[in-house]
C-alpha cells in the first residue's frame, strides 16, 4: 500500500521565506548592542608581572603624616596586595614614593633610586590621571615586581 501525500509548493516555499526573515530578525537583534557606548569606569589599571589588573576600589586621602602629598591606596589579589603610591597635591609631574605591600612585607620604590617612569599629567582636587611602569628590586638589583603599561584614571 503506497500512500501518496500532496505537497502544496507555494506553502513550503512560504515557510522557508518566514524562516529565513525570522533568522535574520533574530540576528539582526544580537547585534544592536555593537553601536551602544559603554561607560568609562575610573580606576587604575596595570600589568603586575603578567597579569592584568583593573582596580576600581581605591581610596584617596591626604597623607596623615604630610599634608601636601595625596596618597592613594588600593587593595587586590583578595586582600594580599596593596598597591600604595604618594602624589604632590595638584601637581602634574611625577609619583613621588610608590609602593607595594605583599602579605604585610612593604616593597618600595622612590623617585631617585629604582627603575620607573611615571607622569601624572592631571591632578585637580577632584581627579587624577596619568601613566607608571615600576620596577621593584631586591637588595642585589634583581626584579621583584613589574608593573607595566600602569593608567591611573581616577575620581574622588
Amino acid at each position: 500500500m503506497m500512500i501518496k501525500m500532496k505537497y502544496n509548493y507555494n506553502q513550503i516555499t512560504m515557510k522557508k521565506v518566514l524562516l529565513y526573515v525570522s533568522t535574520l530578525l533574530f540576528l539582526s537583534c544580537i547585534c544592536d548592542d555593537e553601536g551602544a557606548t559603554i561607560a568609562n569606569e575610573t580606576g587604575l589599571q596595570f600589568n603586575l608581572n603578567g597579569i592584568h589588573y583593573f582596580l576600581t576600589d581605591y581610596t584617596v586621602m591626604l597623607n596623615p603624616e604630610d599634608a601636601n602629598d595625596r596618597m592613594i591606596e588600593a587593595t587586590f589579589d583578595n586582600d594580599t596586595k596593596t598597591l600604595l603610591f604618594f602624589v604632590m597635591v595638584e601637581e602634574t609631574n611625577q609619583i613621588d614614593e610608590f609602593i607595594l605591600i605583599e602579605n604585610g612585607v612593604q616593597y618600595s620604590s622612590d623617585p631617585t633610586y629604582g627603575d620607573r617612569e611615571t607622569s601624572i599629567t592631571t591632578h585637580t582636587d577632584s581627579t587624577m590621571e596619568g601613566t607608571f611602569r615600576v620596577t621593584i628590586k631586591d637588595r642585589r638589583d634583581l626584579p621583584i615586581f613589574t608593573f607595566t603599561n600602569g593608567v591611573i584614571d581616577i575620581k574622588f
